[in-house]
Formats: structure tokens, C-alpha cells, sequence
């Protein structure tokens, strides 16, 4: 009886994601939204020159995606977190001694490979494994750490460079990424209940057999097994893909250039880095809203819902002129999305299973990353240009819009043969 009231030891695998997760998002995309400008100034070189870093660590992040699956499946989740780790903190910390844009560019590069390992898709892909009832709370829940990454990171970043200078920030957020991934991952990291004497969502034997007789399963035996192969050969496959490319490119594109938007409609860099911040941050609560209507609704219908609203942030954030009008914009964007990374996976699994599922969502996982690599370059070419983010913003409208039309055609697929 005493066992039975344990807490169930997958919600220590989300505890350790939620911490990869923390610096894998603000030790490394948020904390560049603050320091671009100062290497711009340091570099002597242009928005849109050092805007290609963080463009190369998203294509380098996303190519590296499906080869990160695989190496999960074959060697399990703590392996490939623990080396990822590794690299990527190693990386960070070696940032500190550039002195020219090509040095951002390597670096980037080895960071990209190294939170490819300490990143979204090991993550996922354990997580997947120990929750299936319970699964879109406990992704969201982990992906939350995102969110605390760029609320505590970014305002961190800011605050280092201030005191000290731009190169110790990038030796704390390196050590940072080593202290938080590292020792967790090797102490707590399972691949699947199973390995353990447990079943998905902390499920007893008697209560697991009576739901498989009488009630639905999340995957029953007759399923297919979708592969890559045959997922790449359905137009639900392509229809979420464009649609996650397009959010990827809007969110990145608008979360890198953010605080040099609202320093330029006349606020304040500390506050502007502080919104920057918060707009991640919020975005934590949406992880774990959105996760939990997922698995009470659909993760599509919920998705609908989070492109809808980011919309709405786009245009507010395009009239934006305040303080108070950019806090709204933080507070309904944030929100938004923060559901994206949190209803990728979902999606995937809903519609494929989980067959195949690591390299599946790596191969979505690489369409994001370029989105997100062509967004910061766009605004940042745009701006060069023309001295305003107008332009930009609004194509990212329109990328919205596209992704929203992809994801109300997108079902789930029906297979042309279903297993005995």
C-alpha cells in the first residue's frame, strides 16, 4: 500500500526535462535576444550579420534533429542528454573568448549540436514513453521550463553584461547548462517505465489490464506502426510541416528582434529586456494550458487555437506604442506561444503513434528550425533596410495565416492497411 502512494517516478523525468529544457532555451536562444546588440557594437558588423548566428544554431539544431531521434531510440534518452550537455556547455563557455563574427558562427554551430542532444526531441520522446493518459500535461509541464529559462535567463544575460561584460555572461550561462543538465540526466534519466517494473502514467497492473479490456487505449494493438517512410507519403505529414515552419520562423524571428522593436518606440532597455523575458515566461503558463486541453479536447483543435491567438499578438504588438500596450502584447503572445513546442509533439504522436516516433517529430523538429533560422534574418535584413520592423512583423502575419490553413486541412491520416 505504502508503494502504491508513491509518487510516480516519470514526474521526475519531467523534473530533469524541465530543467534541460530551462537552459537549452534561455542559456541560448532567449540570452542572444539580449546580447546581439552588444556584439553588433563589439563585432563592429550589422543586425542582420550577427542575427546569423542564431540562425545557424537553429539550422544546425533542426538538421541534427531526426539523427537526435535515432540516437535516442538506440541508445536512450540519459546518453544522448548527458553528451549533448556536454558539448553545448563546453561551446557556451568557449563564446566568451570570440573576437570576430566567424567565431559566433563555429560556436553556434557546436552549440546547435550540442542542445540538439539536450533538447526537445530526446525529451519528448522519453516523455512519450513513461505518460500516455497523462501525456500533454507532463510535456507541457517540462516544456514550461522554456519558459522559466527566458524569464530568469534573459533578464540574467542583461543584467551580467551590465555588471561585468558580455563575456563573463556567456561563461555563467555555459556553466550554468553543465550544473543543470549534466548531473541530473546521468542521476535520474530512464528510457521507459518498463525498465523499471512500471507502467505509462504510473498505472498499476490490475487497474492497466482492466482498462485494456474494457476501455479505449491510447495506442491499441490493432494500430499501425507508421514508419518515416510511409509518414513522409501522407499530405497530413506536409500540411503540419508547413505549418510548423511558419510559426517557427514568426516566433523566432519576432522573440529575436523584440527588444529592439520596443526600444524603438521609446522603451526603456532594461524594461524592453524585462518584457523579452516575460514574454517566454508567460509562455509557460500556455505550455501547460494548452498540454492540458490537448489531452481533454485534440492536440489540433487546441493548436488551432494557439495560432489564432498569436495572431491577434502579432497585431498588437505591431501597435504597440506603450508601455501598457506592449505588456498586453507580452501577455497574449507570450501565452500563445508558448503552447507551439509543447503541441509539436502531441500532434506527431496523435496522428503517427509512436512507432517511429522519434525520428518522425526530429524530421517537424528540422522544419521549425529552419523557419526559425529564415525569421531573425528576415527582420533583421528588413531593418537594415528599411529602418523599421513593419514589414517584417507583418509577413510573419501572414506566415500565421498560412499555418493556420495547413493545420484546419491537416487530419489524421488513414492508413491503407491496418494490422490484424
Amino acid at each position: 500500500m505504502l508503494r502504491n502512494r508513491q509518487i510516480f517516478y516519470g514526474w521526475r523525468i519531467v523534473a530533469v526535462s524541465f530543467l534541460v529544457l530551462f537552459v537549452h532555451a534561455g542559456a541560448v536562444f532567449y540570452s542572444f535576444g539580449v546580447l546581439r546588440d552588444v556584439l553588433e557594437d563589439e563585432l563592429a558588423t550589422s543586425s542582420a550579420a550577427i542575427s546569423a548566428a542564431v540562425s545557424i544554431y537553429m539550422v544546425v539544431l533542426g538538421l541534427t534533429a531526426p539523427l537526435a531521434g535515432r540516437l535516442t531510440d538506440k541508445y536512450g534518452p540519459k546518453n544522448v542528454v548527458v553528451i549533448g550537455g556536454l558539448i553545448g556547455g563546453v561551446a557556451l563557455i568557449l563564446l566568451s573568448l570570440s573576437t570576430a563574427v566567424w567565431h559566433l558562427y563555429l560556436l553556434y554551430f557546436m552549440v546547435g549540436i550540442g542542445m540538439s542532444g539536450a533538447g526537445f526531441v530526446p525529451i519528448t520522446v522519453a516523455l512519450s514513453n513513461w505518460f500516455t493518459r497523462r501525456r500533454g500535461m507532463a510535456i507541457g509541464v517540462a516544456m514550461a521550463g522554456v519558459a522559466l529559462g527566458a524569464i530568469a535567463l534573459a533578464p540574467l544575460t542583461n543584467f551580467i553584461i551590465e555588471t561585468a561584460s558580455w563575456r563573463v555572461s556567456y561563461v555563467v550561462l555555459g556553466v550554468l547548462t553543465l550544473v543543470c543538465v549534466v548531473p541530473p540526466a546521468m542521476l535520474v534519466m530512464r528510457t521507459r517505465p518498463q525498465d523499471m517494473g512500471l507502467l505509462p502514467d504510473g498505472e498499476q497492473p490490475v487497474a492497466a489490464a482492466v482498462e485494456s479490456a474494457t476501455g479505449p487505449a491510447e495506442v491499441s494493438a490493432g494500430e499501425p506502426e507508421w514508419t518515416t517512410s510511409t509518414a513522409l507519403r501522407t499530405l497530413p505529414y506536409w500540411l503540419t510541416l508547413v505549418a510548423f515552419l511558419f510559426v517557427g520562423m514568426a516566433i523566432a524571428g519576432v522573440l529575436q528582434h523584440e527588444k529592439k522593436f520596443l526600444e524603438d518606440v521609446g522603451i526603456a532597455a532594461a524594461t524592453a529586456s524585462l518584457a523579452l523575458g516575460f514574454t517566454g515566461g508567460i509562455g509557460g503558463v500556455g505550455k501547460v494550458t494548452f498540454g492540458y486541453l490537448a489531452d481533454r479536447i485534440s492536440p489540433k483543435r487546441t493548436a488551432l487555437v494557439c495560432f489564432a491567438l498569436q495572431i491577434v499578438g502579432m497585431i498588437l504588438l505591431l501597435n504597440t506604442e506603450s508601455a501598457v500596450m506592449m505588456w498586453v502584447f507580452v501577455a497574449v503572445f507570450g501565452f500563445a506561444m508558448g503552447g507551439n513546442v509543447a503541441l509539436q509533439p502531441l500532434i506527431i504522436g496523435d496522428f503517427f503513434g509512436l512507432s517511429s516516433f522519434g525520428t518522425i517529430f526530429g524530421s517537424i523538429v528540422l522544419a521549425g528550425a529552419v523557419g526559425s533560422a529564415l525569421g531573425p534574418v528576415l527582420a533583421g535584413a528588413i531593418y537594415d533596410a528599411t529602418d523599421s520592423y513593419t514589414l517584417a512583423f507583418t509577413i510573419f502575419i501572414v506566415g500565421y495565416a498560412v499555418a493556420l490553413a495547413a493545420l484546419i486541412f491537416a487530419r489524421r491520416p488513414e492508413p491503407k492497411t491496418r494490422a490484424p
